[in-house]
């Protein structure tokens, strides 16, 4: 009973982090825009992180339950360790199938991620020059005079 309910968190964790993937594809999407309007993006995203988070800790509670040895087998399969050939039995090759599909989706997800984040920098790091550039070319009585 504990690895089906495995299975199901991880099969669940697959769903979760694609709807991740795929915010974060419109976030770095948006990034490349004049006018960057993220909207709810992030926080949608971050709500899906909750709930890949809760599933890794009922993941967490389930494998404690299961014998030593059967913690360690789960433990190297959810951890993408092994091969189809070394699996024993199916539930052991859809669990090492959805974790090594788990780890690819969250791979290609954090790359994406850090391009979302380098070109909200350059654009943040753009337009404090612009504002720098206004304060230094403006007079006394300028509407950026009395930020510093």
């Amino acid at each position: 009973m504990p690895t089906e309910n495995i299975i199901a968190c991880l099969d669940q964790k697959v769903i979760l982090l694609t709807q991740i993937w795929d915010l974060t594809k419109q976030i770095d999407l948006r990034c490349t825009q004049d006018d960057i309007q993220l909207d709810g993006l992030l926080e949608q995203r971050g709500v899906f992180i909750d709930r890949i988070n809760k599933c890794n800790d009922l993941i967490g509670r389930l494998t404690a339950e299961l014998p030593p040895e059967q913690r360690e087998r789960v433990t190297e399969l959810l951890n993408g360790k092994g091969t189809e050939e070394d699996c024993g039995s199916e539930e052991e090759r859809h669990t090492l199938k959805l974790s090594k599909e788990y780890h690819f989706i969250l791979q290609k997800a954090a790359v994406l991620d850090q391009s979302a984040r380098g070109k909200l920098r350059k654009r943040c790091d753009e337009l404090r020059e612009k504002i720098n550039q206004g304060r230094r070319t403006e007079g006394q009585d300028g509407m950026f005079q009395s930020i510093k």
